[in-house]
């Protein structure tokens, strides 16, 4: 009994360091119904998502996030897939420090491919729709032609 107390009151006390720290846990169900854990940041809590990022994950990824005046991003991936393909998603969206999310709808994907000319072809270009979420300093991106997650660190401001 005394452990089952000991165990409360420090989860209690976790709990109250999490919130004087201005992070909160929020607990949400993905698409599958799982539970998933996220730290979300306060309202008046701003990030500096601008500047360039490399997928931990992969290490084939890269991303390039500038910041507009409207508080706005403008974001360019680049997926290698080899030598001579990659992918790029232009994507324009709002990052909402409550939720610690951006969001889009309105990305632009393309696949580049160049032949031994260095000419370069653009193909499979078509709209899609994902986020960026904030994991303490790194970014998670769902992207609805991406099939897997990535996971960026920031490389550079």
């Amino acid at each position: 009994m005394k452990k089952t107390v000991a165990l409360l009151i420090a989860i209690l006390m976790s709990a109250s360091v999490l919130t004087a720290c201005g992070k909160s846990q929020d607990v949400k169900a993905n698409e599958e119904g799982q539970q998933e854990i996220g730290t979300q940041l306060e309202e008046n809590e701003d990030i500096s998502l601008a500047g360039s990022w490399q997928d931990e994950v992969s290490q084939r990824a890269s991303m390039d996030v500038k910041k507009n005046e409207d508080g706005s991003y403008d974001i360019l991936v680049s997926w290698g897939s080899s030598a001579s393909e990659t992918s790029t998603w232009e994507i324009h969206g709002t990052y909402d420090a409550q939720s610690g999310t951006l969001t889009y709808d309105n990305g632009k994907y393309s696949v580049h491919t160049w032949d031994e000319k260095d000419n370069e072809t653009i193909s499979g270009e078509e709209t899609t729709k994902g986020s960026f979420s904030n994991e303490g300093d790194k970014l998670r991106w769902k992207d609805s032609k991406n099939s897997g997650e990535g996971l960026f660190v920031k490389v550079s401001d």
